[in-house]
């Protein structure tokens, strides 16, 4: 028996287009059975604000982003995604969903003094990387960089959410974070290791920023700036 496929699969209200060229069967079966991106999705209403400006790094397909404008309709996002072949379907799930206050770009994020890095492509979109390793690789291209520290100044960043899939490792090494009081990532200690970790760490806590166990489960965690006057939250009494 041949079964219909259905234009869009739906998950935590977010309705995204089914093109097997993009989304593969791992992909496929990660959204029917409720795990895809499902920790972030729960997370996102509890560390968004209405006006926040975002810096979506790794923006993938755009499910992330529509998250997060909807959760920041005063807002907006900067969705930055190195695989030129998402961004059509990003802005087709954009589209979908009656996203607007989302800017996308094509581009590798640094700081170094390079016009263009080398991005590894592979067959599920999201193991795409800078990285060769560990996964085999199916193509290479050159994508054009952004300077990281402009593009926080430029656009009044508050906020970052990042998935470069290990990347993060050395991402923030010497950028300016002053703009920025919470980032939210996936860490990839497969292909980091704890050395990339710990130098992640190194560099956020060097700029003010401390792990917050409130909002962090596993390996996607956020890091919050540290206020001089922090208010205290004690557990609530059943």
């Amino acid at each position: 028996m041949i079964h219909a496929v259905p234009d869009t699969l739906d998950v935590a209200g977010v309705h995204i287009p089914y093109d097997p060229e993009v989304i593969t069967p791992p992909i496929a079966t990660a959204i029917r059975e409720g795990y895809f991106e499902a920790e972030e999705a729960a997370q996102i209403p509890l560390i968004v604000r209405p006006d926040d400006t975002i810096l979506d790094i790794g923006a993938g397909i755009g499910f992330i982003s529509t998250l997060l404008a909807r959760q920041a309709p005063q807002g907006r996002v900067i969705s930055v995604e190195a695989n030129p072949n998402l961004l059509p379907y990003m802005a087709r799930l954009h589209d979908l969903n009656g996203v607007e206050n989302v800017t996308r770009l094509n581009a590798v994020l640094t700081n170094a003094d390079v016009d263009s890095m080398t991005f590894y492509l592979r067959k599920d979109f999201w193991m795409g990387s800078l990285s060769d390793h560990p996964n085999a690789y199916e193509s290479t291209l050159e994508v054009p960089t952004r300077n990281l520290d402009a593009l926080l100044r430029d656009e009044g960043v508050n906020m970052i959410v990042c998935d470069i899939e290990g990347a993060e490792s050395f991402l923030f090494n010497g950028a300016d974070l002053s703009p920025v009081d919470r980032i939210y990532l996936e860490l990839h200690d497969h292909v980091t290791g704890l050395k990339g970790i710990a130098a992640l760490i190194t560099d956020l806590s060097s700029q003010g920023f401390t792990y917050d166990p409130r909002h962090s489960s596993g390996a996607i965690v956020l890091f919050r700036r540290v206020e001089e006057n922090e208010t205290l939250r004690p557990y609530a009494r059943a």
